[in-house]
């Protein structure tokens, strides 16, 4: 009791305080990315709705895409597929029809990086959402 010395020193204090920022710079850096992925989520059901609503893919689904990417942050290199029994021949307009009732499912990807307030991509993530829908268009 009657010794004074303490048993932390400066310098572990430090390291102590450094190590605990760049913990709390990854974390902070990780919510962005689940904020990406409920982005990408928002997006792959409004492409659902899109496609389910005009029976398939056309100019109009590409233009959607662009728009909803454009308002994405934190992703890059977005991607989107769709796997669908398409009708043959594509009517006039679509690039790929889909005939009512037919299931589709489609899938957007996009790279996230962590790395922290500096920005170090140290972890490249890919980061997936998935949907899918069934048409509601008939064609002739």
């Amino acid at each position: 009791m009657k010794n004074e010395r303490g048993e932390a020193n400066y310098f572990s204090t430090v390291v102590f305080i450094f190590i605990a920022v760049i913990l709390l710079a990854f974390i902070i850096d990780l919510f962005s990315i689940i904020s990406t992925k409920q982005e990408l989520d928002h997006a792959a059901d409004q492409m659902v709705k899109q496609i389910q609503l005009s029976g398939g893919v056309n100019s109009e689904t590409d233009s959607l895409f662009d728009f909803l990417c454009s308002e994405i942050e934190g992703a890059e290199n977005i991607t989107y597929s769709i796997d669908a029994t398409y009708k043959t021949p594509a009517p006039p307009g679509m690039s790929r029809a889909i005939q009512l009732g037919t299931p589709f499912y489609i899938t957007i990807e996009g790279e996230a990086k962590l790395g922290g307030f500096w920005n170090l991509d140290l972890v490249n993530i890919t980061v997936v959402a998935r949907g899918s829908g069934v048409s509601e268009h008939y064609w002739k």
